[in-house]
Order: structure tokens, then C-alpha cells, then sequence
């Protein structure tokens, strides 16, 4: 089995684990796995979802055209340090 084909069998396990209600132990003894082998799986894609979770991205901003902005109130939004002036 590849590692890939390992991975997917894995998250199918953590999804049917999820959905049963069942406990760690009650579910690893119906399917014949490992309590040890169930942590070290969730544990890993905890790891992932916290790494996808955690990664910045930004969207682009289309500007249509050049607007007079002179007479218009600014929105100040500050982030910590950062200071951000929506006009």
C-alpha cells in the first residue's frame, strides 16, 4: 500500500470514527485496530487542519476606477501594530 493510498484509508477511518459516537476504544476494538494507531492518525491530521487553518492568503482588490475620495470619512482599522485606512 502507498503512502498516499495509507493516508486516504486513514481519513476515511477518522471520518467513520467521527460520525459513530462510539469512543476511541469501542470503535478501534469493532474494526480491529490499535487505540495507539487511531491517536497517532488523529493526531497528525489535527496537525494538518491546524496548518492549513494558520496560513495567510489574500484576495485581490479590483478597483473600477479612480474616485474623488477628498469628501469621504476614513475607517480606521487598526491590528496590533498596523494601522489600516479604508476611505
Amino acid at each position: 500500500m502507498t503512502h498516499k493510498e495509507r493516508e486516504q484509508q486513514w481519513k476515511a477511518r477518522i471520518e467513520a470514527y467521527r460520525a459513530s459516537g462510539l469512543s476511541k476504544e469501542a470503535f478501534c476494538k469493532q474494526h480491529n485496530i490499535s487505540v495507539r494507531q487511531l491517536h497517532y492518525w488523529l493526531r497528525k491530521e489535527s496537525i494538518k487542519e491546524e496548518q492549513t487553518y494558520n496560513t495567510v492568503q489574500w484576495l485581490p482588490v479590483n478597483l473600477s476606477g479612480q474616485e474623488d475620495t477628498s469628501g469621504c470619512n476614513v475607517l480606521n482599522v487598526k491590528v496590533g501594530p498596523a494601522v489600516i485606512d479604508v476611505r
